[in-house]
């Protein structure tokens, strides 16, 4: 009988994959046949998120993207589409992929050479809403829309020249920085939070969750829209920052514990640590997800959630101040003799 390979119980990475090496696309395999089925799903895919209702959630710069990429709503683009509407803006160009979730030794490689790699793995129809690892669509959608755009084009380019010289420690901070903006940062634009990480937009239930928050954030009094919404995000940040301290650790201790590796967990898991901690369900702590500054210290503590949804996410005032945060971490790094 064939041995079920149990979840690993630290969600922090995606198990480790046995793969053979001669088994990965070379410069002449790149284009592959995908079935009747895969296209099916790409489309519903691409119609549970391509609705108004939810892309105005979704900043700006994304929808520019979308519109640059020239995507087919019902088939998954060739390698070839996605290089040719990427490289005259950017010099970036895309690489397929066999492995499912790529190491990120073998990612900043390939970013260094400005090179983004899309898997051939498409999650299934029972994964429509939540996938729990980065699919094409993922890797498609969520991304490469932004990959057409200089200012995003440069914010990766700053991610490979430091980990590639960093320490062990350092490279777990990276990789957080890079989760915590590109995959679930949220940004203000016109003074409303929105919507920017590639993770956020190509997930369809963390889409939903993450949109009634912000509209849960302005119905509780939370945020007034009125009033400059990320001064109010850093000044509930700052009142609680002792329960958030508490509520990091917590994460963290559940986290080892496997206890945030799934879907149902996830962000559920923090209702009940919330209980344990006797932190009330109201105000700045009335959602599923809390909304933090983007501040390095901080997203320094807090795990990548790959198995589950994420119980945090951090937000920046533009694009120009993430690129400076950034600069603030991976510049001495990266400079480093």
């Amino acid at each position: 009988m064939q041995n079920i390979q149990e979840k690993p119980r630290y969600t922090g990475d995606i198990a480790e994959e046995v793969r053979n090496r001669e088994q990965e696309y070379t410069a002449v395999t790149q284009e592959i046949t995908f079935s009747d089925e895969q296209h099916a799903i790409w489309a519903e895919l691409f119609a549970g998120i391509h609705q108004p209702q939810l892309l105005e959630h979704i900043c700006g710069e994304f929808m520019i993207g979308l519109e640059r990429l020239q995507l087919d709503p019902q088939h998954i683009p060739t390698i070839t589409h996605l290089n040719e509407h990427i490289e005259p803006h950017t010099g970036w160009r895309t690489e397929r992929t066999a492995v499912r979730y790529t190491k990120a030794e073998d990612w900043y490689r390939k970013f260094a050479q400005r090179i983004f790699l899309v898997t051939d793995y498409l999650r299934s129809r029972e994964q429509i809403k939540f996938t729990p690892e980065p699919d094409m669509f993922h890797d498609i959608f969520g991304h490469l829309p932004y990959l057409t755009m200089d200012f995003y084009a440069r914010i990766e380019e700053k991610f490979a020249p430091a980990f590639l010289k960093a320490s062990d420690d350092e490279r777990e901070v990276i990789k957080r920085l890079a989760w915590y903006s590109t995959e679930f940062g949220l940004v203000v634009e016109d003074n409303r939070l929105k919507i920017f990480g590639a993770g956020i937009i190509s997930g369809r239930g963390e889409l939903n969750n993450t949109i009634m928050e912000l509209y849960r954030l302005d119905r509780d009094g939370v945020v007034n829209t009125n009033e400059p919404v990320y001064a109010q995000i850093c000044e509930q940040f700052e009142r609680h920052k002792a329960d958030v301290d508490r509520i990091i650790d917590g994460i963290n201790r559940l986290h080892r514990q496997g206890q945030m590796s799934s879907q149902e967990q996830g962000w559920n898991v923090i209702r009940t640590l919330y209980d344990e901690l006797g932190i009330d369900h109201s105000g700045y702590f009335g959602g599923e997800v809390l909304l933090a500054p983007f501040e390095i210290d901080y997203i320094a503590r807090i795990p990548k959630t790959v198995y589950a949804f994420n119980p945090i996410f951090f937000v920046f005032e533009s694009f120009d101040r993430l690129a400076e945060r950034l600069d603030s971490y991976l510049q001495p790094i990266a400079h480093r003799r």
